[in-house]
């Protein structure tokens, strides 16, 4: 077997198997023997299923020495978070209460990843009912970032980018509801997509915490590689009527070359800190994509994040309330985070809830508009550094105190408003740590992110950097 094959992208590693040059039986022993080495101190996946993963394997060098792949995925394996449903195995959500859950059916991206051939090894580590900032619960506890093992991958989707950035896995799918695929993508060097509500049709699983603000994105680390995860499992379902406005939208096989696009850089919003090297970085990939041809000019947000918070706040807080409060003893068997958040979410009326659906909806046509002037929002994809694993959230950024939603100034908006974001390595000045560009597209536009993405990573290449822990 090729030396080091963990480090190259699905794009290499699926045109092996086309050459038949690869078995994806040993593909998936490869990865079964990394896993089985480093996963114990990153705790990033907390289930596996290799007796299921090797029979998809077994089955995938069967057509693969038959001349009939199903496509790029077929033979390569994939995460899944562990709030999402995948048939006979855990779907804890991170909490006590799920512990022994195991749902009876897939969800509809686990079918489409299974009609694809992917090979699903694992569930990877959430916070409890994927609600904070930092990976950590009372199920699995702390998954940890392989590029400082001393400090967090963020979250909630920290299992899954922490398994892809130490080599675990070439990819993995997650959720999104504030940022929580964007922000550990740029904590752990991933390219990491928030999709647009309904791009990726969704219908068994958990009730939604955050009205319909969380969608299932995929995490890779090459724009490229995550694009092939996106064809796989975008797509209309009937079941999913959100996802309807993307019917008969297919994605071409191939991305296609940027235009030239008119990009809002947003580098602060107020006085809201953000930390020295991410305001740097930011303003040099600016002059980087403004280099590539692309009209930059800087601007302001189109959007209060005071409000974004003050909407989240009640439509998530009602919603946790009525998923825990049902649960007999609950208040013993959560964590301190998500008991906060159902005592005030079972302190809010129907009035409450109904006011905050308003506000959504008129910020939701403000931010459309919007998009009239520019194509592109940049921004940093969060305002803070990786920070220490004990922790929820980061204690200060830039040198003053932060609250829990301050690492999330620029995430959060996305999701309320439905839009497609990317978030891409960019060039971090004098540190050894990520640092993470998000690019925002008006609802629909992922082919448009995916191709500017692509061009600055081309540019500004990421991917062959590692951290030491992935040997």
């Amino acid at each position: 077997m090729q030396q080091d094959l963990w480090k190259q992208p699905v794009t290499e590693l699926s045109a092996l198997m086309a050459r038949k040059a690869l078995s994806p039986v040993e593909l998936l022993q490869m990865y079964s023997e990394r896993q089985e080495r480093l996963n114990p101190a990153l705790n990033a996946i907390v289930a596996f299923d290799h007796d299921g993963a090797l029979a998809a394997a077994k089955a995938a060098e069967a057509r693969m020495l038959a001349g009939a792949r199903l496509g790029p995925l077929d033979g390569v394996p994939v995460t899944v978070k562990d709030n999402l449903f995948v048939r006979g195995m855990p779907a804890t959500w991170g909490s006590r209460l799920f512990a022994d859950h195991r749902p009876e059916q897939d969800d509809l991206v686990v079918a489409r990843l299974r009609a694809a051939g992917a090979l699903i090894v694992g569930k990877t580590n959430t916070p409890e009912l994927a609600l904070a900032s930092h990976t950590d619960n009372l199920v699995f506890g702390k998954t940890r970032n392989p590029w400082d093992l001393a400090l967090t991958p963020g979250g909630s989707s920290g299992g899954a980018v922490a398994a892809v950035a130490a080599g675990l896995a070439p990819l993995a799918i997650g959720t999104d509801a504030g940022g929580s695929i964007r922000r550990p993508a740029g904590y752990t060097g991933l390219v990491g997509l928030r999709p647009s509500t309904g791009r990726i049709a969704r219908c068994y699983g958990f009730p939604a915490l955050a009205h319909d603000f969380q969608v299932i994105g995929p995490a890779a680390r090459t724009v490229e590689d995550l694009y092939a995860l996106l064809r796989a499992v975008a797509g209309a379902d009937a079941r999913d009527r959100a996802s309807l406005a993307f019917a008969g939208d297919v994605l071409p096989a191939v991305l296609p070359a940027a235009p030239r696009l008119r990009i809002r850089y947003i580098p602060a919003i107020g006085t809201h800190p953000i930390d020295a090297p991410i305001r740097a970085a930011i303003a040099r990939a600016a002059q980087q994509l403004a280099a590539l041809g692309h009209q930059v000019a800087e601007g302001a947000a189109p959007f209060d994040p005071d409000e974004i918070d003050r909407i989240r706040a009640v439509l998530s807080g009602a919603a946790v309330a009525r998923v825990v409060s049902v649960h007999d003893g609950w208040r013993e068997r959560v964590g301190r985070s998500v008991a906060e958040w159902t005592d005030n979410g079972l302190q809010l009326s129907a009035v409450d809830h109904v006011r905050a659906l308003d506000a959504l909806n008129a910020l939701r046509v403000r931010v459309a508009g919007a998009f009239d002037t520019v194509d592109v929002l940049l921004t940093a994809s969060s305002t803070a550094m990786p920070w220490p694993v004990e922790q929820p959230f980061p204690p200060q950024i830039d040198g003053r105190a932060a609250g829990a939603r301050a690492s999330g100034l620029f995430s959060g908006f996305v999701n309320a408003a439905g839009l497609p974001a990317i978030s891409v390595p960019v060039t971090p000045s004098g540190a050894a740590l990520p640092i993470g560009m998000q690019l925002i597209g008006a609802y629909g536009a992922e082919l448009q992110l995916l191709q500017v993405a692509h061009e600055y990573e081309q540019a500004h290449p990421w991917a062959e950097r590692w951290p030491a822990f992935a040997g």
